[in-house]
């Protein structure tokens, strides 16, 4: 089982080559300072998968509260995560180069993104773990069942059987007292699901992704 003070993230060994030094020491001194600001708990890191061991990458899939989720999740995973993020978030310039360089995946929410897509299956041949919020923005407590995943992620998982690794973030996230994070066991879609259609057969998959994040803490998500 794996110890929480293992997981203290101040430099990713992994993807160096891809990762300029500069980024590294930004990624480092955020980490720092938000562990400072929001002192992460991090539950049930056992679950998550030593990529060596699993010879492959994953998915992390988690409900999305914070624009501070991906960072606190960062910190905890033994290896570099790339992140899928709106596009809309790149606009600005500054923004969309620091986001380049921590080489996160601009996402377009509102159409098929074939650029996406093919980074995403592009990554996850090369064994990378892959960070996406399938609901696709923040979702309030009050109104999570609201807002319906994104069935694109379920297409690519799959298709490639990839391991899937639920989050759920727990909120609202208050400064200077414990914020907890709770992982759940990874699983892989069903590849023998069938639904009337394709779409539909994706709709179902990636709400159910989405359900087992919910579940972690006991909330309830299209059941």
């Amino acid at each position: 089982m794996r110890n929480q003070e293992n997981y203290k993230y101040y430099a990713k060994s992994a993807d160096t080559n891809e990762i300029s030094r500069g980024t590294r020491i930004f990624i480092k001194v955020a980490a720092f300072l938000l562990k400072i600001l929001f002192r992460p708990v991090y539950h049930n890191l056992h679950y998550i998968p030593d990529k060596n061991e699993l010879g492959e990458g994953y998915f992390i899939t988690a409900n999305h509260y914070s624009n501070f989720d991906p960072v606190l999740l960062h910190i905890t995973i033994p290896d570099y995560v790339y992140w899928v993020s709106k596009k809309e978030l790149f606009q600005n310039k500054f923004l969309a180069k620091l986001f380049t360089s921590l080489k996160m995946i601009p996402l377009d929410r509102e159409h098929t993104d074939i650029n996406a897509i093919k980074t995403i299956i592009s990554y996850v041949k090369e064994n990378k773990i892959i960070g996406i919020f399938p609901q696709g923005t923040k979702v309030k407590k009050n109104n999570y069942e609201e807002i319906l995943p994104k069935a694109g992620v379920a297409s690519i998982c799959m298709r490639y059987k990839s391991t899937i690794l639920p989050v759920y973030c727990d909120s609202p996230y208050k400064i200077f007292r414990k914020n907890h994070f709770y992982f759940g066991a990874p699983y892989c879609l069903n590849p023998n699901f069938k639904a009337e259609n394709r779409t539909e057969q994706h709709q179902i998959l990636v709400n159910e992704m989405l359900r087992r994040s919910y579940h972690i803490v006991g909330l309830s998500y299209f059941e």
